[in-house]
C-alpha cells in the first residue's frame, strides 16, 4: 500500500511537466495567437550631404524665446476638407537634414508599437526644437510620443491625425521642447530620435509603406515650420 502511494506522488510532477509542454507545444503552433513580436523595415537615407541651421538664442522657461518657440502653441483649426487629402502620396523617405530612417514594430497581431527611428548621418548636430514630421499609418493610433538619445525634458508637440478612410491616416507633428537647454533639443552625429505611436497593427499599410511614407522638416531657418502647421491645421497635444 505504501509502495503504491509513493509512486503515485512520483508521478504527478511527471505529469504537471508533460501538460505543461503539451501546452507550450500547442500555443507555438497555434496560427495567430497573441505573441510578442518584432519586426522592422531596413534603413533608408535622405537629405543633402551639408546643411546650415541658424543657431537658437535664449533659455530654458522663457517661452517668449527662441529656445521655447515651439513649447507652447495656439491650435490651428481648419474648416472643410484638410489639403494633405489631395496631396500625392509620398513614396520615399524625405528630409531636409541628413538622417536615415527605419521603421520598428514591436507588438502582438492586436496591439503594438509603431517606432520611427531617426540617426543623424550628418558630422552636425541637428536641432529638432519646431521640426515637423508627416507619415501615414494604421488610424487612430495613440500613445504618441518622443524618444532620443539626449534626456528631452518635457517634449511637447502640435498634432493631427487626417483619416484616409482606408483604414490608414496621416500624422502631422510639430515637435516641441521646454524647460530644457538646446542641447537636450538636439539629435548629435550617429545618435537616434524616435517619434512611436501605439496602434492595432492594419493590413492597410505595411511597415515599408510607412517609412517610405515620412517627411521631415527641421526648422533650418528659426521660422518654426509654422506655414506647415498652419496649413494642416494642427492641434497642441498635451503629452
Amino acid at each position: 500500500m505504501q509502495l503504491r502511494f509513493d509512486r503515485r506522488l512520483r508521478a504527478v510532477p511527471l505529469a504537471a511537466a508533460l501538460l505543461l509542454l503539451v501546452t507550450v507545444v500547442w500555443q507555438i503552433s497555434m496560427p495567430g495567437r497573441a505573441a510578442a513580436d518584432i519586426s522592422q523595415t531596413s534603413a533608408v537615407s535622405a537629405g543633402p550631404s551639408t546643411f546650415t541651421q541658424a543657431a537658437r538664442p535664449g533659455t530654458p522657461s522663457d517661452y517668449s524665446s527662441s529656445l521655447e518657440a515651439c513649447s507652447h502653441s495656439p491650435d490651428y483649426t481648419l474648416s472643410g476638407t484638410n489639403p494633405i487629402l489631395s496631396e500625392a502620396l509620398t513614396t520615399s523617405f524625405t528630409s531636409n537634414v541628413p538622417l536615415s530612417a527605419q521603421v520598428v514594430y514591436d507588438g502582438s497581431q492586436y496591439y503594438g508599437l509603431y517606432k520611427l527611428v531617426f540617426t543623424n548621418l550628418s558630422t552636425k548636430p541637428i536641432n529638432l526644437q519646431c521640426a515637423v514630421l508627416i507619415f501615414r499609418a494604421p488610424s487612430k493610433a495613440d500613445q504618441h510620443y518622443y524618444l532620443n538619445q539626449e534626456a528631452t525634458g518635457h517634449p511637447q508637440s502640435d498634432y493631427l491625425e487626417v483619416p484616409r478612410g482606408d483604414g490608414t491616416s496621416f500624422y502631422i507633428v510639430r515637435l516641441g521642447f521646454h524647460d530644457v537647454a538646446s542641447t537636450l533639443q538636439t539629435i548629435y552625429p550617429n545618435e537616434t530620435a524616435t517619434w512611436q505611436i501605439g496602434s492595432a497593427p492594419s493590413a492597410a499599410v505595411s511597415l515599408d509603406q510607412i517609412r517610405d511614407s515620412i517627411r521631415m522638416t527641421a526648422d533650418l531657418t528659426l521660422s518654426n515650420n509654422t506655414s506647415l502647421v498652419q496649413r494642416y491645421g494642427t492641434t497642441r497635444l498635451s503629452n
